[in-house]
């Protein structure tokens, strides 16, 4: 049971004091390159919505472009993230694919998930912008989200080891907990390998050992939450997922998150709710790795799109996320949605790119897309009803895809000087 201070009387302060760092803990972290420190950037503004962000140079790695200098109210100041990278159960080794030139994901390289989470990181990593001996009244004021942050990166754990990470992270929480700007925390899950779902409907990721399905999954990561607490709170709850059946996985979590805690009064204990979600690919479907590239296809892509820095091989192959579908032949198509914004849920499937800007000649323009969500289940459910929606949609560009495939003349080129103006993507 969670408990608050009496305003009158200072909380409860261990002896050492300090906003630890638990980056080496546990030893499976070995293998994935630790967090470099930011180089000093030229720094220009941008007015984009009626906000004032940062815009950040280009530098030697991935980077956001855009920045807000304070926290918004989605954002939270004290970060904790897990990084899994996993090759193939049991070894580090590839198989070919059934995709000529591609490798399923279910045969993933260790290497590559390698290369994925840490360039994710990298990308999704924001500045630190403040100062760490500055507290202001209002808690993160003068300083970027994510300013205070612990991560662990695991290469090829198994289940006991990933549990043993979130028990680590529990642990910085609970001393950070008594920082006088801490008021919540961010959990970023990230995990690139190799994701299954069976015929019952058992979604699971692929550890070392063994499948952990995402129910399972779901009761691990609410362990991170610390068992006493000093100001339960709503915390953030991040999810990339580059995986085969990566939509099958998120819809589990998230559905058993909500079950998990739909008791939960914030007063009492704290609740971790669904921020930004970004999956490779539908319920359906597997995702592709790229047999020439360091990166899956997934991630080169989101990278090539939304990174300072292009990935390696971007020169040769420009592929955005709208890309992804008629290059895996209409196998793989990715979803990205973002529930922080108060406006209302950010859906983006980059797939019906093609549907608004028609490539094809005799095509008209869709005029966009709005999904139809039925409140009810959208209550309950509500990856599982932009899941839907995506599928609809997903229909309606197979056949515009497919053509692409077959006429590269057709193709659209990408260029990243679109994406400045976007309003709603990349999320901040």
């Amino acid at each position: 049971m969670g408990r608050r201070n009496n305003k009158n009387q200072p909380p409860k302060r261990p002896e050492t004091l300090q906003r630890v760092d638990l980056q080496a803990l546990p030893a499976a972290t070995t293998g994935l390159a630790p967090p470099e420190a930011p180089a000093r950037q030229p720094i220009t503004f941008v007015e984009r919505g009626g906000e004032r962000l940062f815009l950040f140079g280009d530098a030697d790695r991935h980077e956001r472009r855009l920045q807000r200098h304070g926290v918004s109210p989605a954002d939270r100041l004290f970060w904790v993230t897990i990084a899994v990278a996993c090759g193939a159960p049991g070894r580090a080794t590839g198989k070919r694919g059934q995709a000529s030139g591609d490798l399923a994901k279910r045969y993933g390289l260790l290497e590559r998930a390698r290369n994925d989470l840490n360039a994710f990181y990298d990308y999704y990593r924001p500045m630190r912008l403040g100062s760490p001996s500055t507290v202001c009244a209002a808690p993160g004021a003068d300083k970027s989200a994510g300013f205070f942050d612990c991560t662990v990166r695991l290469d090829n754990p198994s289940v006991d080891e990933l549990h043993a990470a979130v028990l680590g992270l529990r642990e910085w929480l609970d001393v950070n907990q008594h920082d006088p700007e801490f008021t919540s925390f961010q959990l970023n899950f990230a995990f690139s390998g190799h994701g299954d779902a069976d015929a019952a409907g058992t979604a699971s990721l692929v550890l070392s050992d063994a499948a952990l399905a995402a129910d399972d999954l779901a009761s691990m990561l609410l362990s991170c939450i610390p068992e006493e607490e000093v100001s339960p709170s709503s915390c953030r709850f991040d999810l990339f997922l580059d995986c085969c059946k990566a939509g099958a996985i998120a819809r589990a979590l998230t559905r058993r998150l909500r079950a998990l805690q739909a008791d939960c009064d914030t007063m009492q204990r704290s609740r971790l709710d669904l921020g930004q979600l970004y999956c490779a690919c539908l319920d359906d479907e597997e995702a592709f790795e790229l047999e020439q590239l360091p990166h899956s296809l997934f991630t080169f892509a989101f990278l090539n799109e939304c990174s300072r820095k292009r990935p390696e091989g971007a020169e040769s192959l420009n592929l955005a996320l709208r890309d992804v579908g008629w290059h895996t032949n209409a196998r793989q198509h990715p979803m990205l949605l973002d529930f922080t914004d108060p406006q209302g849920v950010a859906f983006k499937f980059p797939s019906a790119y093609h549907l608004t800007h028609p490539p094809l000649p005799g095509m008209r323009a869709a005029p966009g897309y709005a999904p139809a969500m039925d409140a009810a289940r959208h209550a309950v459910d509500p990856v599982g009803e932009y899941l839907g929606a995506a599928a609809a949609l997903r229909e309606q560009c197979v056949e515009v895809e497919r053509e692409l495939l077959k006429a590269p003349q057709l193709r659209v080129p990408f260029s990243r000087d679109e994406i400045l103006g976007n309003r709603r993507f990349p999320f901040l």
